[in-house]
């Protein structure tokens, strides 16, 4: 095999595989979250048959993703330290290596990790706060 197919053959064999997995990715969440609605579906359909109470939906069937739906503040809190210790190793990784003008493209992963910690903040503070009025009521 000659040097040039192999600097072809790389770079399409890494595009292909990155776009099958993501592929992939989805279409096991789909089927996973389709076969939870039908088994959830069955279920109902025989308490029906029997005349018995229908279980309640579980919460979160089908959006069990990382969304406003399940946040919380450990879950934002967790985000923010990772994301900030990337990008202040990132910013140190790229000085050391020699591109102080590029160092500062590391900054924007900590910029991100700073503002999840600010959000965990005013979350945690929610929370305190619906407890604190769930206690007094």
């Amino acid at each position: 095999m000659e040097p040039w197919m192999i600097g072809v053959i790389v770079p399409v064999t890494g595009i292909v595989m990155g776009i099958g997995i993501g592929m992939l990715a989805i279409w096991s969440e789909h089927k996973r979250k389709a076969q939870l609605l039908e088994q959830n579906h069955r279920e109902r359909m025989h308490a029906l048959e029997k005349g018995i109470e229908m279980p309640p939906l579980p919460p979160g069937l089908v959006n069990m993703g990382n969304g406003p739906a399940t946040s919380s503040a450990p879950k934002a809190l967790r985000s923010g330290i990772m994301m900030t210790l990337i990008g202040i190793v990132l910013f140190i990784a790229i000085i050391v290596a020699g591109g102080t003008k590029g160092a500062l493209f590391g900054l924007i992963p900590a910029a991100i990790g700073v503002a999840n910690l600010v959000y965990a903040a005013v979350l945690w503070k929610k929370e305190e706060k619906e407890k604190q009025d769930a206690r007094r009521a």
